[in-house]
């Protein structure tokens, strides 16, 4: 059961992994469906360009903090700055969003939902979204996450057809409580422009977790470049706080 359990993760993420413009550094993540009844944290990240389009070092800085409701929801605020002309912490954006898990405690394969509502400022579109996570946890600390984002933008200004992303995700927790894995994002871009491989932004790097004491735990890792979209390379840190 494993071994086909295995066999079809691998052919999930094998059509997730091939051909989001990146138009700011990436803070995402490859975030799990998994919702733990009593769950508070808060946590920082940043993301680091260190020869953007421009040719200058971007950055971009992200706070936010979750909640679950029970062990089925969880809520969660983002807000996050970026680099620009005017300023190095320029608003970008504020995000409400809400986690469903679908599945059983006892499931080897969990899924669930989340939805995003974006606000952004300086003539930008706001942004609705809903995303499908899926993770599939294997023997020896071994897992692996699927996911499928979409967003259209609404108001002024706002883009027609659909975002489209898929993120996956191989990692495996350590006895020491590390965790180490492989990342990666695909943006396609919209519905209806979806140009090739080179116009899309693809890119992939290694990560460790690992718990730092005191209910904290540390993210770090690159992202490399696979297509001629995406940046070369991007530093991303993350710490959690959790309460």
């Amino acid at each position: 059961m494993i071994k086909t359990l295995k066999l079809h993760t691998l052919a999930l993420l094998g059509a997730f992994m091939v051909p989001s413009l990146a138009a700011a550094q990436n803070t995402g993540g490859v975030f799990p469906p998994m919702v733990n009844d009593g769950h508070k944290s808060a946590q920082y990240r940043i993301a680091i360009n260190p020869d953007n389009a421009a040719g200058e070092t971007g950055f971009a800085q992200r706070l936010h903090y979750q909640q679950s409701l029970n062990g089925d929801m969880m809520w969660r605020v983002v807000g996050q700055t970026r680099k620009t002309a005017d300023s190095d912490f320029d608003f970008d954006f504020l995000q409400a969003e809400l986690f469903w898990e679908l599945s059983d405690d006892e499931d080897q394969h969990k899924t669930g939902l989340r939805f995003d509502a974006r606000l952004r400022d300086e003539g930008r579109a706001e942004q609705l979204g809903l995303n499908w996570t899926n993770q599939f946890n294997f023997e020896n600390g071994w897992s692996a996450r699927a996911l499928i984002l979409t967003a259209v933008q609404i108001g002024e200004n706002a883009a027609d057809g659909v975002n489209l992303q898929t993120r996956g995700q191989i990692a495996r927790k350590m006895e020491s409580g590390h965790t180490l894995g492989v990342d990666m994002f695909n943006n396609y871009v919209r519905t209806g422009n979806i140009g090739s491989f080179k116009e899309q932004s693809h890119t992939i790097g290694p990560f460790v977790a690992a718990p730092l004491g005191d209910g904290v735990s540390l993210y770090a890792g690159p992202l490399f470049g696979l297509s001629k979209a995406a940046p070369d390379l991007e530093a991303r840190l993350w710490l959690t706080r959790g309460f």
